[in-house]
């Protein structure tokens, strides 16, 4: 009996020795190097005269780091923002994670006079230049978006009455006459209203046109689908022209837009409207 219990006892403490000299790769939790990365995508700045125009991208860690470490940023070759023209880094294109945090920024400063209302991109890629740090592929670029921007004096927001000063394709109104309303959209530039497209050629569901009001012109972004079409539905996007807005005076402002850009009944048409406040 007593040689059982020993036997017993001898493969359990080979069990729990084996156990506790088990293969890390099994449990790769046990040793893993920090994660590096941008906290988010993409962000952007509103170019303002005479403001401070700096504009963060922040880096994270996947844990407080206990010592500091380093890590750069280069531009990539898909941004159309240029350094030294649109815009420069603060403080340069290396940054320090210190000792007992877990977040940092690369701070740039944006130059109002060459920025223009579409904006334009500054497209980031993150390198480590620690061994301990490791950059997460998913997180590894962010697109900071610059856009010249004007203050706004006015509302533009509320009850208009829309009336066509330029038809669109086949001659067409491209949105019905009549009452709209107009609500601010996600930046302080946007605005959006919900109009019904062609009415001409039947009674189709509303859609949400877009706009944003930048420094005295009406900015239309592209690719806004309209849901009619001859195969494939029309797209709504900028003419070579803008619409005008005086920031100090809601009462009435134009809009310019291409209508069927993508070319899906034929060539695309310059259409133009006029809001007046009711």
């Amino acid at each position: 009996m007593k040689n059982i219990y020993k036997l017993l006892t001898l493969a359990l403490t080979l069990t729990i020795i084996t156990s506790c000299e088990r293969d890390q790769g099994d449990y790769p939790y046990l040793d893993r190097d920090i994660t590096l990365g941008f906290r988010g995508a993409s962000g952007s700045l509103l170019v303002e005269d005479g403001a401070s125009n700096i504009v963060s991208a922040t880096v994270g860690a996947s844990t407080i780091v206990s010592s500091d470490a380093t890590f750069s940023v280069s531009v990539d070759d898909s941004s159309t923002a240029v350094l030294g023209v649109d815009y420069n880094f603060v403080a340069g294109q290396d940054g320090t994670l210190a000792s007992g945090n877990i977040l940092s920024n690369i701070d740039i400063v944006a130059d109002f006079e060459n920025s223009v209302e579409e904006g334009k991109t500054v497209v980031l890629n993150l390198t480590s230049n620690d061994p301990s740090l490791v950059v997460s592929e998913a997180f590894s670029q962010y697109t900071i978006t610059l856009i010249k921007f004007c203050p706004i004096n006015a509302d533009f927001t509320g009850s208009y009455t829309l009336s066509t000063t330029a038809t669109g394709i086949f001659d067409s109104a491209v949105f019905l006459n009549g009452a709209v309303t107009i609500e601010m959209g996600a930046e302080p530039t946007d605005r959006v209203m919900s109009v019904s497209p062609y009415p001409e050629f039947g009674a189709f569901a509303p859609i949400d046109f877009a706009f944003s009001l930048v420094c005295g012109n009406v900015i239309v972004p592209t690719g806004q689908v309209t849901g009619v079409g001859c195969g494939s539905s029309t797209t709504i996007g900028p003419a070579a022209t803008t619409g005008i807005y005086n920031s100090n005076d809601d009462s009435s402002f134009t809009i310019v837009i291409s209508d069927d850009e993508g070319g899906s009944c034929g060539a695309a048409y310059e259409a133009a409207f006029i809001l007046n406040k009711n």
